[in-house]
């Protein structure tokens, strides 16, 4: 199986909303954000319209999903005065170990830094966040958030 994949922007008519939806929702539920994939969906088909954040970013190779990251404005209630946030990583199962996840958090990195922030901020969990300090993101914080140790990260962006 060739490696070769591409990462662009979510468009409508990639018509990927539904798959991306039901694929993360099976996989976090609330931790989208949404209570239910049908309304998660919405969320990306609005996104997919977006000319600011939130964005998703999509890897794909032709008409084949394998996976995607969001770019949200605001992603941690608690936290409302961190902006932007990188949320909902994903790369199915069958996809994973193939530099797929590691080349959507760049394009993340890289998108977010053209629209010209300084930093960029994630919450994880459980082993996560040595993967994503290994990457140079910082530990910021660690809280209790939706029932969980959460450790909130940043990467500083590099200037344009």
């Amino acid at each position: 199986m060739p490696a070769f994949f591409e990462i662009a922007r979510l468009t409508e008519e990639s018509g990927l909303s539904k798959t991306i939806a039901a694929l993360q929702f099976a996989f976090w539920g609330p931790l989208t954000g949404y209570d239910s994939a049908a309304n998660y969906e919405q969320f990306l088909s609005r996104a997919a319209c977006s000319r600011q954040l939130p964005e998703v970013l999509v890897a794909r190779r032709g008409t084949t999903y394998l996976g995607s990251v969001n770019l949200l404005a605001s992603e941690m209630t608690t936290r409302p005065a961190l902006s932007p946030w990188m949320a909902q990583l994903f790369v199915p199962a069958t996809e994973r170990s193939r530099g797929i996840g590691n080349a959507l958090i760049d394009a993340a990195v890289a998108r977010t830094a053209e629209l010209g922030y300084r930093r960029l901020y994630l919450y994880t969990s459980g082993t996560l966040p040595g993967y994503y300090a290994s990457r140079g993101w910082q530990p910021i914080e660690e809280l209790e958030y939706l029932g969980k140790t959460r450790v909130i990260m940043a990467y500083e962006l590099p200037l344009l």
